[in-house]
């Protein structure tokens, strides 16, 4: 069977913005390992596939996915123009009036369209979609984003068949993981969970509430830095209105963090922060946007010796019998919780 070279498009709709459109030739756009690479034409005269990411969302939060439309036709039917819809419950947010693709991007109910985008066979567009999940957790199964793509320069006319195989458009909606503190009684703790990865947190905190998201606001990156999770975690510890008593320790997170089916070589934490920190390569992290917009700093801890917290205590290699490899990657990490800190590997 033949395959094709993808050339790349981008256009980003993060926090409701659309920030651009830009081609990419044939050069490959950042993107997880299931959207780059050789694809395989469909044997369809006119078909497409979807790819959206990440495959979690937080219940009641927004959630940046980034969405690929791949043109897998055949001939040389052009897509001019697609339609993205997430699952029951979610909501889409609009771009701004000044945004610069505005004239070509169009928000109805839940329904997200793009016009006049010209995507050749062989060729993918990736743009970032911002929905919020419904306030109901669900029963942890995925839900599907649906898709329409369009001959015409508008969602009209003609149209390309999906191709489901090829495609990812699955969602699960799960709840954020709450736990009570209290000086009596035992250290609190959250669990997040996905099919790749355990995100778990214990504090110190004496007072309070902790709490664990999955997937909030927008990707979490760290320079050229390669993830083995495509996810991405917040914690907070909530204070009671009265605050902290007097002379209480910094409250401090610590995160046991599994991987599976990961090597632990070349493995690095990502933290997003309010506060700066002496990063691996023994710079000071650089400022940058936290996944919820808020300005901060994003960079690889250190490990723990001799770097005192934030950084990372150990990183070992745990027998799998599940994993493909046969083993999973686990670290635990050292995090002062002083506003709300952002964790990936």
């Amino acid at each position: 069977m033949r395959v094709a070279r993808l050339g790349f498009a981008r256009a980003s709709l993060a926090v409701g913005v659309v920030l651009g459109l830009t081609a990419f030739g044939g050069a490959t756009a950042a993107a997880w390992p299931g959207q780059q690479g050789m694809v395989k034409r469909s044997k369809l005269k006119h078909a497409f596939e979807v790819t959206v990411a990440p495959a979690y969302a937080t219940a009641g939060l927004p959630t940046t996915f980034q969405v690929t439309i791949a043109n897998t036709s055949a001939q040389t039917t052009m897509l001019r123009s697609v339609q993205v819809t997430p699952p029951a419950g979610f909501t889409v947010a609009h771009p701004s009036p000044t945004a610069p693709l505005r004239s070509k991007t169009f928000v109805h109910k839940r329904t997200l369209s793009l016009h006049q985008i010209s995507l050749k066979p062989g060729h993918k567009l990736e743009f970032n979609v911002t929905a919020t999940a419904p306030t109901t957790c669900g029963s942890g199964t995925p839900v599907r984003w649906t898709s329409r793509a369009f001959q015409g320069s508008s969602p009209a006319g003609p149209q390309l068949t999906f191709q489901r195989a090829g495609s990812t458009v699955g969602v699960t909606v799960v709840c954020p993981q709450v736990s009570t503190c209290a000086a009596s009684g035992p250290a609190c703790s959250t669990t997040v969970k996905t099919s790749v990865s355990s995100y778990g947190v214990t504090s110190n905190a004496a007072a309070g509430t902790l709490e664990g998201t999955l997937n909030v606001g927008r990707e979490l990156k760290c320079g050229a830095y390669r993830f083995r999770d495509p996810n991405w975690y917040g914690t907070a510890v909530t204070p009671p209105a009265s605050g902290l008593p007097p002379g209480a320790p910094p409250i401090v997170d610590q995160v046991s963090y599994t991987i599976l089916n990961a090597s632990s070589q070349g493995l690095g934490f990502c933290l997003g922060a309010l506060y700066d920190f002496p990063t691996a390569s023994g710079a000071m992290a650089p400022a940058r946007k936290l996944p919820n917009g808020k300005r901060g700093f994003i960079g690889l801890l250190p490990m723990c010796t001799p770097a005192s917290p934030p950084c990372i205590s150990s990183i070992s290699q745990q027998p799998d019998s599940n994993a493909k490899s046969g083993s999973d990657a686990v670290m635990i990490i050292q995090i002062p919780e002083q506003g709300d800190p952002w964790g990936a590997g």
